[in-house]
This record gives structure tokens, sequence and C-alpha cells, in this order.
């Protein structure tokens, strides 16, 4: 006579044990790997922003180029103020949307270098629109300042 009924002593279970679960351990690699898929697509669009640092020490090449400083602080009202000093002139204070227009109308924009120097409480969105008005204006190298 057969038996059709199943062994349910704990050797039996034992070795029908297929082995760890790992439901729990796919769900924390899911987990990591969204974490560094969105991680990586915020930290894209900051690739394309070109900065140059200024180089210390003095030169030949130094000597002919011009600086134009650019302070960018937050205002009275909360909006950007901008301070602009191109070489010995003295300075002049716009807003973002006159940026552009005060840089373009300065000589020798082929060998000018201009430093951005922000303030603390400065929102970064504002860094990147200066770098966009100097782009407009044809100066190429632009760096930030401390």
């Amino acid at each position: 006579m057969k038996h059709y009924f199943r062994n349910r002593s704990a050797r039996a279970v034992h070795e029908q044990h297929a082995g760890p679960n790992m439901t729990p351990m796919v769900d924390v690699v899911m987990v990591i790997l969204i974490f560094f898929m969105a991680s990586a697509a915020i930290l894209g669009p900051e690739w394309f922003l070109k900065s140059a640092l200024p180089v210390v020490g003095g030169s030949a090449a130094a000597s002919k180029t011009t600086r134009i400083k650019i302070t960018v602080a937050r205002g009275p009202d909360a909006t950007p103020l901008i301070t602009i000093t191109a070489g010995d002139a003295p300075p002049k204070e716009s807003s973002l949307s006159g940026l552009a227009a005060i840089l373009a109308a300065l000589p020798d924009k082929s060998n000018a270098i201009a430093l951005v120097s922000p303030s603390a409480d400065v929102p970064y969105d504002w860094v990147v629109r200066v770098h966009e008005a100097c782009a407009q204006a044809g100066i190429a190298r632009v760096g930030l300042a401390e």
C-alpha cells in the first residue's frame, strides 16, 4: 500500500529548504539603484557650466588681459544686485536684465577674463544667469572668485 501523504518530519522540512529569502535584498538593491539614478539626473545640467579659475602669477599674456569683476549680491528688495568693475573704471551697478548690455559695451572683450564673485546668500540660478550674460556679450573666459 502506497502512502500519499508528505513526510512532515523536521528532517524532511530541512531537506526541502531552498535557501534564504531573496526578496528583501532585491528590494534594497532597487531602492539604491533608484537613488543613484535620481542623483545622477540632478547633477547633469551642472556639467555644461564652463568656468575657469584665474591663474595666479605674472606673465606677459596676463598683463594684456582685462579683468572684469562681477559681484552678485542680494539687493534690499531681494532682487539681484550686480556690480561690474572693469579695469580702472568706476564700478557700475545693474540688474540681471541689464548685465548683458553693460558687458557688451565694454572694450576689448577678446582678452577679457570675467570673475564672478557671488555672496553667500545668492541663489545658484543668479550665478548661472551671470555666466549666460557673459557668454552673450562675447566673454569666453569666465571664472568663479571667492
